[in-house]
């Protein structure tokens, strides 16, 4: 699966908010408490994500940390409860844990685009855009339909964020 990703700092809440329920399809958000273990991977990022349920979805993507809309690449698999307590364990003892995050996510669709709003633990607000490519989308339709959304929600280029949530954890535990 595929989609292309952009990733920023919220200045505004309120505004920011506003302006994406009044672009979203659906009325109202979802809101999602999720927990993010990361793995050491070889080879992109392997994380595990918990929500409150106890039910679990294991994720492999690759994607650039640069700035702007970008490529990721990805697959994911659900897991009940048991099977994902048991696959933390065994991914824990043998590859190690990279970073754990925890963030309340709250979910917006605008056409295939997911629009998440995050607010990640130690971290402060994010909104991270998503494009799902169809299969016969390419890149560059995927990075069209970001920069219109980005432009929408006046989202500026100093706002833009390259690393993953837990690499900019890392960050803040190592510079304290």
């Amino acid at each position: 699966m595929r989609n292309i990703e952009i990733k920023a700092q919220i200045r505004n809440i309120g505004s920011t908010s506003s302006k994406i329920e009044d672009l979203s399809d659906i009325t109202g958000r979802r809101v999602i408490k999720q927990r993010d273990i990361f793995f050491n991977a070889t080879r992109g990022r392997l994380k595990l994500r918990r929500f409150e349920d106890g039910s679990a979805e294991l994720i492999s993507y690759e994607r650039p940390d640069v700035l702007g809309p970008r490529l990721s690449s990805y697959d994911k698999v659900t897991l009940d409860s048991d099977t994902a307590e048991s696959l933390t364990n065994i991914l824990s003892h043998s590859i190690g844990v990279f970073g754990t995050v925890n963030k309340t996510r709250q979910l917006y669709m605008v056409g295939q685009t997911r629009v998440h709003v995050d607010e990640v633990d130690g971290l402060g607000t994010f909104m991270e855009l998503e494009v799902v490519l169809q299969e016969d989308q390419d890149i560059e339709a995927g990075q069209k339909i970001a920069a219109d959304l980005m432009e929408a929600l006046l989202i500026k280029q100093e706002d833009l964020i390259a690393e993953a949530y837990v690499d900019l954890l890392k960050k803040t535990k190592t510079s304290v």
